[in-house]
């Protein structure tokens, strides 16, 4: 029996980086940066550019902000699916340094009661676009949890 080769030099010794870890809003800055005027989305209404997608995508945070979404909150998120909206309000809730949880528009009533419940969430963005709580923005008590929140 012949001994088994000599594993690639460098292969198990870690000689190769990790990237740095990214978030998507990472991405898309960067996306931006490189390819501003490149489209992002694209559907009935025609195309949008990164650099337009960031800057909606910045109003939306910015939206969220002011209405005290902050770091680590959960946003439910419950719009038609394949409409842009849906996808700037999702990177707009992820720019806040919040995360979204969906429900499908169409899903019955029960199950987003019941999915938001679980979640924990602060409000929901319906097809409305405006971050909706329960009792008004008052209500809404909260720990906001520490460190900065990137920006588109």
């Amino acid at each position: 029996m012949s001994p088994s080769p000599e594993p690639t030099p460098g292969l198990l010794r870690g000689s190769a980086r990790t990237p740095a870890p990214r978030t998507l809003i990472d991405v898309l800055n960067a996306t931006v940066a490189e390819h501003p005027e490149a489209s992002a989305l694209e559907d009935e209404q025609g195309a949008l550019s990164y650099r337009e997608l960031a800057i909606r995508v910045r109003s939306v945070a910015s939206a969220l902000g002011a209405a005290g979404v902050g770091r680590g909150d959960r946003v439910g998120v419950r719009m038609p699916s394949g409409d842009r909206s849906l996808y700037v309000v999702i990177l707009g809730v992820l720019a806040a340094g919040a995360a979204y949880v969906p429900v499908d528009a169409d899903d019955p009533e029960e199950r987003a009661a019941l999915v938001f419940s679980e979640a924990g969430v602060v409000g929901v963005v319906g097809d409305s676009g405006v971050l909706v709580r329960d009792g008004g923005p008052s209500s809404c008590s909260r720990r906001r949890r520490p460190g900065p929140t990137r920006r588109p």
